[in-house]
């Protein structure tokens, strides 16, 4: 599982989305165990709770007034009842309004003050008695004197409760054994078939000719991978107007060159042929004349194609221009001279630096 805590050089996508909706399908399912034990108990709980109630009534026929005295007079039916079920114990009291014992057991807790039901009312709680967890019904009964209640109350173990919860439970838990595997499988088909567009997409775009740089179709890709694509398209038509620039700019080149390079390549050839060092040094000349028209329209040419690059801007840094500029006077000073020009720079050495400019040389 991938939570960030391990961070990858190259992450999937697959396996972070595969993660992120298997990793709470896990998590919830110890969760669900424990919600499903719990409702499990509580539906265990409501038929015995009411054959316990039963019970109670069955027994309180049994709570009888003779001659001033409460007694609890069980026959043999009675007594089968008590001891009906094997897998669970049945504990039972019967007191008086004086808190004697009439029958059952003595150490059998009390109800809590808080709880006193109207007389023969059947109420229920979780107690425990001799180290037993127990499920007692009680009630108050009157016989004969209303301020002379009888408390009688029955508890029963949870044995039965248990085995019937933990029977819910398997027959919930036991088929998510299988239903998960599935879920997991079925999650890991949908992203297969979810990404299978991605990868159609990867294939177009291998499937492409070096030279190939038309937008790529938009019309069967997936919304969320649309600005991608979108943006794969405003790169390569801005690489293709690059390219466009460059071809243009090689044409011109090309082209504007061709004329001083045959000037320069018939100079040469008379140069060669001339014995008179004055036709030899008038043919030196031309040379030179048309050497510096190539070399000024290659400038010509290299500006144009910076002015004509998209997208690109040159590297700034901090210019002293009293060390540029005697540079590009000295470079200037040769076609200068042709065109009987007086350059010259009068300056000084050093620029203070509050005066420095921002700029590419």
């Amino acid at each position: 599982m991938s939570f960030g805590l391990f961070q990858r050089e190259q992450r999937s996508l697959f396996g972070e989305i595969l993660d992120w909706m298997l990793t709470p399908l896990l998590l919830l399912w110890p969760l669900s165990l424990v919600l499903t034990w719990f409702v499990a108990q509580g539906i265990a709980s409501k038929p015995f709770d009411r054959a316990l109630e039963f019970n109670l009534q069955a027994l309180t026929q049994f709570v009888v007034r003779e001659n001033e005295q409460i007694t609890f007079k069980l026959n043999a039916q009675a007594r089968d009842l008590l001891r009906a079920d094997d897998s669970d114990l049945v504990y039972y009291q019967v007191l008086d309004s004086r808190g004697t014992l009439i029958s059952g057991e003595l150490d059998f807790p009390p109800p809590r003050e808080n709880e006193a039901p109207e007389p023969g009312q059947v109420l229920l709680r979780d107690d425990v008695v001799r180290g037993d967890e127990v499920r007692v019904a009680y009630t108050w009964l009157v016989r004969h004197d209303p301020e002379r209640l009888v408390l009688m109350q029955v508890g029963e173990t949870k044995g039965k409760r248990s085995t019937l919860a933990a029977e819910i439970v398997k027959g919930v838990m036991v088929p998510q054994f299988v239903i998960l595997p599935l879920a997991v499988l079925l999650v890991w088909l949908a992203l297969v078939r979810g990404i299978r567009p991605l990868n159609e997409l990867e294939q177009r775009i291998r499937a492409r000719k070096p030279d190939d740089l038309s937008p790529i179709e938009e019309s069967f890709i997936p919304q969320e991978v649309a600005p991608l694509v979108s943006s794969i398209n405003d790169l390569l038509t801005r690489l293709k107007a690059s390219l466009t620039t460059q071809k243009r700019f090689l044409a011109d080149a090309a082209h504007q060159l061709k004329t001083p390079l045959a000037g320069l390549r018939m100079q040469a050839e008379l140069a060669q042929r001339e014995t008179d060092p004055v036709e030899i040094r008038g043919s030196l000349q031309q040379i030179a004349r048309s050497s510096a028209r190539a070399t000024h329209t290659v400038n010509q040419l290299l500006a144009l194609a910076r002015a004509e690059t998209t997208g690109r801007t040159l590297p700034s840094a901090r210019i002293d221009l009293a060390r540029l500029v005697p540079d590009v006077v000295q470079d200037s000073v040769p076609r200068a001279l042709e065109a009987g020009i007086d350059l010259g720079f009068e300056g000084p050495d050093d620029i203070p630096d509050d005066c420095l400019m921002d700029g590419n040389p």
